[in-house]
């Protein structure tokens, strides 16, 4: 993203606009609330980019806060998010970018036993990047377009989902997941594109890894062990957050061809210094084998991996494709007044960071043309902004720089990263 959508969503961060359904009375912690209340938080979307166009759209949550269940009783996400783009060849308007969902989260279904969450979504990306397979992909081709922002290295993917997981207390902190994401998935890939090209006429190893771009669909189910220390899991100021994570795609049908596999390894961890300053920290493995859907190679769970807002920032989202991603985060957080607003507690913060990692083609398989030879690490560094209501909600507006940006990425969007 550009940095005058940055700025925008820094100021929007700052203009955040919160209302409260519940009682006049004085705020206090989600788990010590002496009677059920409900919050609701809201923030508008504003800015825009060259690329895909203005953005306009909100963030929401409402939460239902009960005495003796912390952090919460339900709570449910929204986010709505459209960009508008004028293309004067044509004179029409077009929406590069939508990504709407809902999330609702019952993390007290069965007593403190069971956690339910449940988020349909419908996403539709009509500027996603693909540069190439591999840690060394150049930005351009040689006897290419010049520009690595053209609509050479661009495609387009439509994928509504419903994911639905279930968390089961095995006791003490440790926890089981069962989960599963339904996503159907439609290509728009131009004949004269780098994906295109790539397809077509690639090396034999990198034909095999794209495959091709019939619709289809991916049944995902996952499996997974945490341990769970966190004193909060929105606004954590100390404890750890560990996971060990499987998804399968059974596949093998002419609707949903890709048959693969995905483990996770996730370490999180969380010191505060004093009262107000909180030094988080992230290690994250990620490895897929078998015939994964090209999209996938850059990205772990459900968002990007090398790049993007929840991943090495400043680097662009769809900027490294492959089967095996390593990276970690390094965040500082401060806290740096209180204030109260429409009969709330906000508290306004300031984050520090330094991402960095990187992705090789394949496990097992060397690949000097795709991947380099070298150390071949990526990474961004910047700040950002945090506003927080409560222990319920927080918004985050980041600005991060890195050798891959340009000239810098912003991100706003709804919790902390990890």
């Amino acid at each position: 993203m550009r940095l005058r959508y940055a700025i925008a969503m820094l100021l929007l961060l700052v203009a955040a606009l919160s209302v409260r359904r519940a009682s006049a009375q004085q705020e206090e912690e989600p788990g010590a609330v002496k009677e059920p209340k409900t919050d609701f938080n809201a923030a508008p979307i504003v800015g825009g980019s060259s690329d895909i166009g203005i953005v306009g759209g909100a963030l929401a949550a409402v939460t239902r806060l009960a005495p003796q269940r912390a952090p919460y009783l339900w709570r449910l996400e929204a986010n709505v998010l459209a960009t508008f783009k004028v293309d004067p060849r044509e004179s029409t308007v077009q929406l590069p970018y939508q990504d709407y969902y809902l999330m609702l989260t019952l993390p007290h279904l069965v007593g403190n036993t069971l956690r339910l969450e449940i988020r349909p979504s419908f996403t539709r990306e009509m500027v996603q990047r693909y540069y190439g397979i591999g840690n060394a992909s150049p930005a351009t081709t040689p006897g290419g377009p010049e520009d690595s922002g053209s609509e050479y290295y661009q495609y387009g993917r439509m994928h509504p989902t419903l994911l639905v997981r279930a968390k089961l207390r095995l006791g003490g902190a440790f926890f089981l997941l069962l989960g599963n994401s339904f996503t159907y998935n439609q290509l728009d890939v131009s004949s004269d594109s780098k994906l295109a090209a790539d397809m077509a006429r690639g090396t034999a190893d990198v034909r095999q890894i794209l495959g091709d771009t019939r619709a289809h669909a991916v049944d995902l189910f996952e499996y997974g062990v945490f341990l769970d220390t966190r004193d909060n899991e929105i606004h954590t100021t100390r404890g750890m957050f560990h996971q060990i994570k499987l998804r399968l795609s059974p596949g093998g049908i002419d609707s949903m061809p890709y048959r693969y596999a995905q483990v996770n390894v996730t370490a999180r961890g969380y010191l505060p210094i004093g009262s107000r300053i909180v030094v988080a920290g992230r290690l994250v493995g990620d490895v897929q084998f078998g015939d994964v859907p090209f999209y996938e190679l850059t990205r772990y769970e459900d968002t990007f991996a090398i790049g993007g807002s929840n991943g090495v920032r400043g680097v662009p989202g769809q900027r490294y494709y492959g089967k095996v991603k390593a990276f970690g985060n390094l965040e500082v957080r401060a806290s740096l007044f209180d204030f109260r607003l429409f009969k709330k507690r906000f508290s306004f913060g300031v984050a520090a960071f330094f991402d960095a990692g990187r992705v090789w083609t394949e496990l097992g398989r060397s690949h000097p043309d795709l991947d380099g030879t070298g150390p071949g690490i990526k990474y961004g560094t910047g700040g950002g902004l945090r506003l927080r209501q409560g222990k319920t909600f927080v918004l985050r507006a980041d600005v991060a720089w890195s050798p891959d940006a340009t000239p810098v990425g912003g991100y706003f969007t709804m919790g902390e990263m990890f």
